[in-house]
């Protein structure tokens, strides 16, 4: 009944073991991030407007809260991938716990799951073998928690990998970030980095880059440790509509345990890194790196910051900062062991006059991918799946066809309306400088607005779609133009003197400032495929597409998970709007066959076999008819509903059957006679076995003993 699982948006993290694959969830994925932007980033959005607004923008697919006015929270579900049967092992209602688990691998035989648990960053270990869940460590207090919130710290735990026998992870605790290493994580952890070890990189404000992305991801490569991490802050931002990008720095750890690090992507003057912030100096929108280690490579995706531009947007009804993500969809590069970096799939720069080595340019060609969102390897293949921001900008997409130029005051009307809509989120006056815009739509409606527009000179009112900026002439320049007010002086009579709107320059400026930006969003949309991208190389340079439309589901914006599991490659994909979809793929072509024979309990002669696929389950019609013996009933087979991976022997289980003879006739001569209780005192004293054992058992308490010798004594000379 209601929404069902629909606030559960993202597959968060997932492991696959056998025929199972465990998934973690993030619930409320992107209301989740507008809430924080209202709480602690100063948006002072009205929630009941936002809520009205996204239900009106996504015609209800948005997913905005329960019906209820509930909070889920996340899971750790598991999953068989052959049945489809989903167990839940934590949540609020059945655990009394909200997990947002966003990383897990495995160390030891066990999986390690890291992100918040009750809000606390945390690690808890899974045993795979017995589903027990044990929080092995906790990064802070509740108390802590609340200071480093009300501090715009982003707590929590990202990073994690396995390393020389330990296992490594990161966490940002009310103090800043740490990286942390452990030989037996229930006996605790060693810190060994801390921000001053990785130069000051990590941002882990919530005002930073990704929302303080800090420590992103740490990965095992040619013997060492490399860290991505986060260092956009508003310190450091290069303009208005840019953060800092991402740095890479790699960990040595000595013979007596300590550790030294070295930046190799950074800051190049100060601290000696080989290459810049976001490795190319042309590319200035990554806000952190991904990383996958692929065939003696670490392949490094870039990993727009997506959070900011949507806060511009929601806060400010600008679409520059979006628009600059647009402009610079995602790049994908490698490493060689020697710190070498080439460009693999990207636009030609003066660093890599060439463009990618595959011939595929930024985005894998489509300007709507904005991250590298995940990578793995399966099968030999390197698998990568994105994030596609054109699901989320679905409405601005609407203006995509329209000539700016000969727009009706119909469509003109449409347009402003949308972006009323934008700024009427937001509860708060204006502190860019958008007070005159405000005013403008709270004193005049659409259709006056509209008309004035669709009566003058667009082309003069500093529309670009050629995403090169305002045209020379101002709006300014063009409103107080005498004959604008001559134009059309009866054509709206309830509007008196459009000198009134003239009187309005600063809000007009603002509106025409807010419909370039809008409609440059929206050209980037002309060609844009819905749903996320999934690509696939066997040699890490030339890629097969699997997918550009989300599996065909325009609301699956991204691929968040892989997992490998004995039936395929798992994938979780990040869906706002309905929730949360797993999907299971194989590769196709000839299927291995496994060879399943029967055999009879009794005799144990071969009664038939049958060739099945492997990871298929063996149906009813597969089984050979069961052959009768005398005094025994077929029970079944010992086969428990397994797929078959391996080829296996199934046997026909019987039971004695139930003889029709009076209790105490052990021989089965018709008569409970002296012989029977002689028959029964030779086996008691181990010297002779009964045929039919069950019948000596007089006194029913499950064992033969001489008692019952004598009750059978006792039945015959009475």
């Amino acid at each position: 009944a209601g929404q069902g699982a629909r606030g559960q948006s993202y597959s968060w993290c997932a492991a696959g073991h056998g025929r199972y694959v465990y998934v973690g969830t993030c619930y409320g994925a992107l209301t989740s991030t507008l809430t924080l932007m209202s709480n602690v980033l100063g948006g002072n959005f009205d929630q009941e407007k936002l809520t009205a607004l996204l239900n009106v923008l996504y015609n209800g697919a948005f997913f905005t809260g329960e019906e209820d006015g509930g909070n889920a929270g996340g899971i750790l579900t598991k999953i068989d991938t052959v049945t489809g049967e989903v167990t839940v092992l934590m949540s609020k209602c059945t655990t009394g716990d909200n997990a947002t688990f966003r990383n897990v691998t495995a160390y030891n035989g066990k999986f390690y799951f890291c992100g918040a648990v009750n809000n606390l960053p945390c690690i808890y270990e899974l045993d795979p073998e017995t589903d027990e869940i044990v929080m092995v460590y906790q990064g802070m207090t509740l108390q802590d928690y609340y200071q480093g919130y009300m501090n715009g710290i982003c707590t929590g735990i990202r990073g994690l990998c396995e390393y020389d026998g330990e296992l490594i992870l990161s966490c940002v605790t009310k103090d800043g970030p740490v990286i942390l290493s452990s030989s037996n994580p229930r006996e605790g952890f060693t810190v060994i980095a801390s921000q001053q070890d990785l130069f000051d990189y990590p941002a882990y404000h919530f005002s930073d880059s990704i929302y303080g992305g800090s420590i992103w991801e740490i990965v095992e490569f040619n013997g060492m440790l490399y860290v991505s991490i986060c260092t956009g802050t508003p310190d450091n931002m290069p303009d208005e509509n840019t953060m800092q990008s991402f740095a890479l720095v790699r960990g040595d750890k000595a013979a007596d345990g300590s550790w030294s690090w070295t930046p190799v992507i950074g800051d190049t003057e100060n601290d000696g890194a080989r290459y810049t912030f976001g490795i190319d100096p042309e590319r200035t929108r990554s806000g952190a790196g991904v990383l996958q280690v692929y065939n003696g490579y670490l392949y490094i995706g870039e990993y727009n910051d997506e959070e900011i531009a949507l806060g511009n947007v929601l806060k400010h009804t600008n679409f520059d900062f979006m628009n600059e993500n647009l402009r610079q969809s995602v790049n994908l590069y490698r490493m060689d062991a020697d710190e070498n970096i080439e460009l693999v799939v990207g636009d030609a720069t003066a660093m890599f006059p060439n463009g990618g080595i595959s011939g595929i340019g930024s985005g894998f060609g489509r300007n709507e991918n904005q991250y590298i969102w995940r990578m793995t390897e399966y099968n030999g293949k390197l698998c990568i799946g994105t994030f596609d921001t054109s699901s989320l900008l679905e409405p601005v997409g609407q203006f995509v066809n329209g000539d700016i130029m000969n727009m009706t005051p119909e469509e003109w009307a449409r347009l402003i309306e949308f972006i009323r809509n934008l700024v009427n989120i937001s509860g708060s006056g204006d502190e860019d400088g958008t007070e005159a815009m405000d005013k403008l739509l709270a004193e005049f409606d659409n259709d006056e607005i509209a008309h004035m527009l669709a009566t003058g000179d667009v082309s003069k009112l500093g529309i670009d779609l050629d995403k090169k900026g305002i045209a020379p002439e101002t709006v300014k320049a063009y409103l107080m133009r005498e004959e604008i007010s001559a134009q059309n002086p009866d054509a709206l009579p309830d509007f008196g003197s459009i000198r009134d709107l003239i009187e309005k320059l600063g809000g007009i400026e603002g509106l025409m400032a807010t419909v370039r930006s809008l409609l440059t969003c929206a050209s980037y949309l002309t060609d844009a495929d819905r749903g996320f991208d999934m690509y696939v190389s066997d040699d890490g340079v030339n890629f097969e597409t699997v997918t550009t439309n989300g599996f065909g589901d325009p609301y699956n914006h991204g691929l968040r998970v892989f997992a490998e599991t004995s039936s395929g490659l798992t994938i979780g994909t990040a869906n706002p709007f309905y929730g949360t979809q797993v999907w299971l793929m194989d590769e196709g072509g000839e299927t291995e066959e496994y060879t399943v024979t029967f055999e009879d309990g009794i005799t144990g002669e071969t009664l038939g076999t049958a060739a099945i696929p492997a990871g298929e389950i063996l149906g009813s019609e597969l089984f050979p008819a069961a052959p009768e013996h005398e005094g025994y009933t077929f029970i079944g087979w010992d086969y428990d509903g397994a797929p078959v991976n391996s080829d296996i022997t199934v046997t026909a289980l019987y039971e004695h059957a139930a003889p029709p003879a009076d209790i105490g006739d052990v021989n089965m001569d018709g008569s409970v006679d002296t012989l029977d209780a002689l028959l029964v005192l030779r086996h008691v004293m181990q010297v002779g076995e009964l045929e039919h054992p069950e019948l000596a058992d007089m006194d029913g308490d499950g064992s033969i003993t001489t008692v019952d010798a004598l009750a059978i004594l006792r039945t015959a000379i009475l």
